[in-house]
């Protein structure tokens, strides 16, 4: 075990710094709270009602008790289904804050459905169940699951195929665990989850386990959480042991018809395992890191389901204008398509070594194993941190990937194997240049880190085959890591990339063609590729920190001739 090298107070994490001095570094601080729409928890927190570990409490109640939070606190919100798995971890990290009463109240939240706890909620197994366990030969996993027909926690009891004694759907729960992990720890090369001989009542089965629970009656598919007593200790440790929790039968009654009950499991699965994965990791890493590289690794498992293209809804597509680290809102698992764009950006969709390669970095004590010759991997790197430290290894300018990944966002049928299903990035704005308007004023945005805004300039009607336009960019300091690139898409499908050099002051300018007939459109990428942070500020950014480059100016103007 990996003990943390510093943490912040209970209150430390959400509230603003006294000063950037005091917030600056990449010291290890708790994550700040998985975010949920302003609700009555959220205000009462805001207000000073609620401590940091009480809302934790609280919104770890919601996912299993809503109705009787609501009766306490009033307008709740349902948490997210996809959440449960970080609020689970926001309450095991902040456990040793809590009142003694609480705190055994948070025990029963954590506590595994089979430990028949009364203080936990909806996904302990019955007193009357009849407990029943089967067991990979070759691979630490356990599934459990309650074999009494009168209990809505049992799965469908039909035993055809094959007819083994065990239940259908317990056996397709096994073999999908198996085949996750076959590909993410066997083929992919990600540490295993941490054995959990060292929780209460596992010290002669250090396996992960896994709990087949009617939790589609919360409205969840599946989560991972952690009762190591590591987590729980005044110091806390990196990493730490799980178990996970799926449900019984994903009916469509529960989850809708948008996908079969075993393409539910199949993404599900795919995405919590992943999560113990990170456990051995850095258990309380950035979310824009858990659920991205998480959802990455659905689409890799599950290639044919594509269920996280919905989750481009709240990403660098619809949104260029929010940083692409952001942790709130869904962008935590939009964060996916970066993750994607590395991989594919590298040739690895075969084997996602870079994202192997960034969770060892961000590991408290990484173990290289991507291959022959020496590396020095620093410990305890922060999302962003580590990510820009494995491209440097691979001799890529962080800037000069992001500044990539900007305009093929603009084309992604034209880059990603899968784009013709993504949407296309938003553009801030658009003209029609020609005789009757051959220019436009000058416009400004003002960009946070890693973040863009797209400007189209279309042909007019009146405008020549052998009209020219010339763009011309005033940015901030070459320092701040400002980019600009000109995208010029020509009727037919076709397109050419050309950059604009910028001097030391962040100006510069570039004439392309915009000839009507032969130039569909010329777009303007502007791009915030700065990666300076200052930590620990509270925030649901990398390193909850906060961008040394955020909201510089950006400005520009056409002309055309």
């Amino acid at each position: 075990m990996k003990k943390l090298a510093a943490l912040c107070l209970p209150l430390a994490c959400l509230l603003v710094a006294a000063s950037p001095a005091a917030a600056a570094g990449p010291a290890k601080r708790l994550p700040a709270l998985t975010p949920v729409r302003s609700d009555a928890l959220s205000r009462a927190l805001q207000r000073g009602g609620l401590s940091e570990a009480q809302y934790a409490l609280e919104r770890a109640r919601s996912l299993f008790r809503l109705g009787a939070v609501r009766r306490e606190f009033g307008n709740v919100a349902r948490p997210d289904p996809r959440a449960a798995t970080p609020i689970l971890r926001d309450l095991a990290a902040r456990l040793r804050f809590l009142s003694p009463a609480d705190r055994t109240t948070a025990r029963g939240i954590l506590a595994r459905p089979t430990d028949n706890n009364p203080q936990s909620g909806e996904h302990q197994y019955q007193p009357d169940a009849i407990l029943q366990v089967t067991c990979d030969g070759t691979k630490p996993l356990c599934v459990h699951w309650d074999s009494n027909p009168l209990n809505t926690d049992s799965p469908p009891l039909a035993d055809v195929s094959p007819a083994n004694g065990i239940p259908d759907a317990v056996d397709k729960t096994l073999a999908t665990f198996i085949g996750v992990w076959n590909l993410e720890v066997g083929t992919y090369g990600f540490l295993p989850p941490l054995a959990d001989n060292t929780s209460p009542g596992q010290a002669t089965s250090p396996q992960t386990d896994i709990y087949i629970d009617d939790i589609g009656a919360d409205g969840l598919f599946g989560y991972c959480t952690t009762d190591d007593p590591n987590a729980f200790n005044s110091y806390p440790y990196y990493d730490v042991s799980g178990y996970c929790a799926v449900d019984n039968d994903f009916s469509a009654a529960q989850f809708g018809t948008e996908h079969t009950a075993d393409e539910f499991r199949d993404v599900t699965v795919a995405h919590e395992f992943f999560h113990a994965i990170q456990f051995h990791y850095d258990w309380l890493e950035d979310l824009w890191l858990m659920e991205g590289t998480a959802m990455v690794m659905e689409d890799q498992y599950a290639d044919n389901v594509n269920d996280n293209v919905n989750y481009l809804n709240h990403s660098t597509f619809t949104s260029p204008g929010t940083s692409v680290d952001r942790g709130s809102g869904g962008f935590e698992y939009g964060a996916w398509i970066f993750w994607r764009f590395l991989i594919e950006d590298r040739g690895e969709l075969t084997n996602p070594l870079i994202v192997r390669q960034v969770w060892e970095r961000a590991a408290a004590a990484s173990t290289d194993t991507d291959g022959p010759g020496p590396d020095t991997v620093a410990s305890d790197q922060y999302s962003l941190q580590a990510a820009v430290n494995v491209l440097t290894s691979r001799g890529i300018n962080f800037r000069d990937a992001f500044e990539k990944f900007a305009w093929v966002n603009r084309i992604p049928s034209s880059f990603y194997e899968e784009g013709a299903s993504y949407p296309t990035a938003r553009a801030s704005a658009g003209y029609t240049l020609g005789p009757s308007r051959p220019t436009t004023d000058w416009h400004s945005y003002r960009l946070r880190h890693l973040a863009d805004s797209y400007v189209v300039f279309k042909p007019s009607s009146g405008a020549s085959p052998d009209t020219l336009i010339r763009v011309r960019v005033d940015l901030p300091n070459i320092g701040y890591s400002p980019e600009a690139n000109l995208l010029v898409r020509y009727v037919g499908g076709t397109f050419r990339l050309r950059p604009i050099a910028l001097d030391s002051a962040g100006n510069g300018s570039r004439v392309v063609s915009l000839g009507r007939g032969t130039v569909k459109e010329v777009d303007l990428v502007l791009t915030n590729a700065s990666t300076r942070m200052n930590c620990g500020w509270g925030t649901y950014y990398s390193c909850t920190g906060i961008g040394r480059d955020d909201l510089r100016t950006y400005s520009f103007r056409a002309n055309v001739s």
